[in-house]
């Protein structure tokens, strides 16, 4: 595996706060940064020296995920703990597991304490929750390394609950300015969109209310998007229910856009997904599926019609547009943002990705321009750099 600096940094941080002594650390770096090469790094040196690992996540595609790039790096096969697949008798010293299947007290019952030397727990910001805490707890002396790009959650539980420490960081900015992420320009749509009504659960605005609130914009939304030229562009949309996406891929079909919509309950999703991918599409319409696990460097445009007061959350969403595709002719992501009329003065917006405080993050805001280069784009040799390495 040949890594990049800031990778090879992190793999050196992780390890540096084990031998200190500390039982678990966190690993935080932007999304398209390659986390799970990082992951599969230590995965092999835990491995080269006689450990047995578990990879840990919620959902099935993270797990496929990690297993594929991790036989990819380093050509070791992983195991399996999830729903029928077990770990019990087969030879591999790498399993992925999901926290929902290990939580079970017969399942953890049926593995020894001892079994894994070491935990990685994917999207680590989900590890407070009880679940989590159980697979830890059992394999009491594995050491746990948590990886995600957002280290904070909408409900404020804090991640010191779980973890011991801080390894390494490398965010979005970072990642920029260094020519491994595309530029992103923010753009300021004119559209007044009033979610006043909109109450508040679990630290963030309640979803089935958005829905109802966004329902009446969603015309005047699309009307705006066919006079932004993004035709030819790949364009992702984020809504609030599965209802409001389905409903706003029909209005912009109307409107000459070949949409697309993805949730939770699409039998063809995976056909979908390839095929916007490939471009068969211009949109691709969901609610809030895709804001994990999933990798589409072709994205140019992200349209997010889910107001939100967890930067995290918002972080994830731009995420999925800020990786690198010199193949399709990518300069930068577009970021279109609408003017939420609501008296929460905590509302995330782009700015909120690059300010250290809340209070700076609000100037942009305050006074906004029709459009905010958010970021510079890197020297044109990193960029050239980035082009040979590929992603």
């Amino acid at each position: 595996m040949e890594l990049r600096p800031y990778q090879a940094e992190a793999v050196e941080a992780i390890g540096g706060r084990w031998d200190a002594g500390d039982r678990s650390t966190l690993l935080v770096m932007a999304t398209g940064t390659g986390k799970t090469i990082v992951m599969a790094a230590v995965v092999a040196d835990a491995v080269r020296r006689g450990g047995r690992v578990l990879v840990l996540a919620h959902r099935g595609e993270l797990l496929q995920q990690a297993a594929d790039k991790i036989r990819a790096a380093t050509g070791l096969r992983c195991s399996v703990e999830k729903a029928g697949d077990t770990s019990v008798g087969t030879f591999e010293r790498v399993t992925v597991g999901s926290v929902q299947t290990l939580m079970r007290p017969k399942r953890l019952a049926a593995l020894p304490p001892d079994r894994f030397t070491h935990i990685l727990i994917d999207e680590a910001h989900h590890a407070v929750t009880g679940g989590y805490r159980a697979v830890i707890d059992h394999f009491g002396g594995a050491r746990v390394l948590g990886v995600t790009a957002t280290a904070d959650r909408s409900d404020r539980r804090n991640l010191g609950e779980v973890f011991d420490s801080l390894a390494y960081e490398y965010d979005m900015v970072a990642a920029i300015r260094d020519g491994y992420l595309c530029p992103i320009e923010a753009q300021t749509v004119p559209l007044d969109i009033d979610i006043s009504s909109v109450s508040t659960r679990s630290g963030d605005f309640a979803a089935d209310e958005l829905g109802t609130a966004l329902d009446p914009y969603l015309p005047a939304v699309a009307d705006e998007m066919a006079g932004a030229g993004l035709m030819g562009r790949r364009t992702v949309c984020f809504l609030p229910l599965i209802a409001t996406s389905r409903k706003f891929r029909a209005i912009l079909e109307a409107r000459g856009f070949r949409a697309a919509e993805v949730n939770g309950e699409s039998e063809d999703r995976s056909e979908v997904l390839d095929a916007f991918a490939r471009g068969s599409y211009d949109v691709l319409c969901n609610s809030l599926l895709l804001t994990e696990g999933w990798d589409c460097p072709p994205v140019d445009c992200i349209v997010n019609l889910r107001p939100t007061r967890s930067r995290s959350l918002y972080a994830q969403i731009v995420g999925r547009g800020t990786r690198l595709s010199p193949e399709t002719g990518k300069t930068s992501l577009l970021l279109l943002d609408f003017l939420w009329a609501t008296d929460r003065i905590d509302l995330v917006r782009p700015a909120h990705i690059v300010a250290q405080s809340p209070d700076v993050a609000a100037q942009p805001a305050a006074n906004p321009a029709p459009a905010m280069p958010a970021f510079p784009a890197p020297p044109a040799s990193i960029r050239k750099r980035i082009e040979r390495e590929g992603e």
